[in-house]
């Protein structure tokens, strides 16, 4: 897969751009091209009534993943957005540290096809898949305002 200039150095500055990632806790861990892998630990103000991490969370985390795999294949004048997503949820989002991968299945120039996923690290240590998401990506370029 084709990269563009230092693609590690726009996909962390886009996370860091991001408040709610932020206030989330979200982290980079691991950046390659067509790859991005997001930990997040366990807070307790995204939670739902249960306790358990909010859907909306682990989507909005999965979906950053995503999204930052398609940015490390686009030009570096290119910012990218989300078209479209599904997101599947397996199991309760409970546990201590969850961690969120995103990966470009399908490059393409203008579209970009990405798959997620969700997981949740106990304290014993094992892990356990929660969610999973398909998106399409877009590379925008030109328009004002979207960048990195």
């Amino acid at each position: 897969m084709q990269t563009h200039g230092d693609y590690a150095a726009r996909a962390r500055a886009g996370l860091a751009a991001q408040p709610m990632l932020q206030n989330m806790g979200v982290r980079a861990e691991e950046i390659a091209p067509g790859y991005m892998r997001l930990s997040m630990p366990f807070n307790a103000g995204f939670t739902q009534q249960h306790g358990f991490l909010h859907a909306g969370a682990v989507t909005a985390a999965m979906d950053s993943a995503a999204g930052f795999a398609a940015l490390t294949l686009m030009p570096e004048d290119a910012g990218v957005l989300t078209v479209e997503l599904k997101s599947s949820l397996l199991r309760p989002a409970q546990g201590a540290v969850f961690g969120f991968e995103g990966r470009v299945v399908k490059p393409g120039r203008t579209l970009l096809f990405t798959e997620g996923l969700a997981w949740v690290e106990q304290d014993d240590g094992t892990r356990r898949d929660i969610a999973r998401l398909s998106a399409t990506m877009m590379a925008v370029i030109g328009r004002d305002g979207i960048r990195g």
